[in-house]
């Protein structure tokens, strides 16, 4: 795994010298012109390393289809194309369309068309999700760090061992990353990094709710993901009450609104990892209780809940004190 961390960590600076830009405007976090496409570093490595996985990793490994492989080259082609040239929502919202849909007929995920339908939604929301929360140094590659390590940790316990060293993979490319785009920013992820890691965690979400042999199994990779989708819900559903276009671009979400009030990236961004940890930590804890002793659906939702609640409420209340204009 080091070998990964050290490729990707190569693969990033690579990038940096491209120095392919990323300029500022109203909406972003950063005040200079900063390269982007740092995922290319991320994603090559994981590509390059997980055939040597394949072959050699002492434990079993989840059944990877052809149509699999191929979607997440498609959606990282036309993501790193689209840091280039800027094309419109339309066309990244087909190509996570079309990369779902190969997901799910290459995997046998779901054996209903509901369930098929379900599952495509679920990889596109998971997908727009991780992008959409891209928007502060290190937030969304340090949550996904924190969240391999933890399913790395934990997969035997919740009964799918074999996504032990996918995530543990995963993991070392993002270590390689995160020391260039965190604290300062040297190079961002670019939707090439974003769109990529949020299909790859829809994937492992989707198999883990699948294959998990323990009751509260399911519940693993939507509670350490819950920090990032939770954000995007709210700021989806309170946009629509207000009455706000919800393709337009904003700086509404949870974690804009906390650093535009006065917090620091070094905040915002390690209190996300918290809150990465916490979902991913009760859903480890109560994985490993017997049947019996396992906790009811509505205490492992609530345990998971309040923290994000308290994360809303502490945004709602620093906008109100440090006046920030509209979000």
């Amino acid at each position: 795994m080091a070998g990964a961390t050290l490729l990707s960590a190569g693969l990033v600076r690579a990038m940096i010298g491209l120095a392919v830009l990323d300029h500022p405007d109203h909406r972003s976090a950063h005040n200079h012109p900063t390269p982007k496409g740092g995922g290319i570093g991320i994603m090559l490595a994981f590509a390059t390393v997980w055939p040597l996985l394949l072959l050699f990793a002492p434990q079993p490994m989840p059944r990877t289809s052809l149509l699999a492989v191929i979607a997440l080259g498609i959606l990282c082609g036309v993501s790193w194309l689209d840091d280039l040239r800027q094309w419109p929502a339309g066309i990244k919202l087909a190509a996570q369309c079309g990369a779902a849909v190969l997901v799910v007929a290459g995997a046998g995920t779901a054996n209903t068309l509901p369930g098929m339908g379900l599952a495509v939604l679920w990889l596109i929301f998971c997908t727009n999700a991780i992008n959409f929360m891209d928007g502060l140094n290190g937030l969304v590659s340090g949550c996904l760090l924190v969240g391999c390590l933890l399913l790395a940790g934990a997969a035997p316990s919740l009964g799918v061992p074999e996504l032990r060293w996918p995530a543990a993979l995963l993991a070392a490319c993002l270590a390689g990353f995160l020391p260039f785009n965190f604290p300062q920013a040297r190079i961002f992820m670019g939707d090439v990094g974003s769109q990529g890691c949020g299909l790859l965690a829809g994937m492992a979400t989707l198999y883990g709710a699948q294959h998990a042999t323990t009751p509260s199994g399911w519940l693993f990779g939507p509670a350490v993901l819950a920090p990032l989708l939770y954000d995007v819900t709210f700021t989806l559903i309170r946009r629509s009450l207000a009455h706000q276009r919800l393709m337009q671009a904003h700086r509404g979400h949870l974690y804009q609104v906390l650093y535009r009030s006065g917090l620091t990236v070094r905040t915002v961004s390690m209190a996300e990892w918290g809150l990465t940890a916490w979902g991913g930590g009760i859903a480890c804890a109560t994985a490993t209780l017997p049947g019996p002793e396992a906790l009811p659906l509505a205490t492992l939702l609530v345990l998971v809940l309040v923290p994000q609640l308290g994360w809303t409420a502490l945004a709602i209340v620093r906008a109100q004190k440090n006046p920030i204009g509209p979000w």
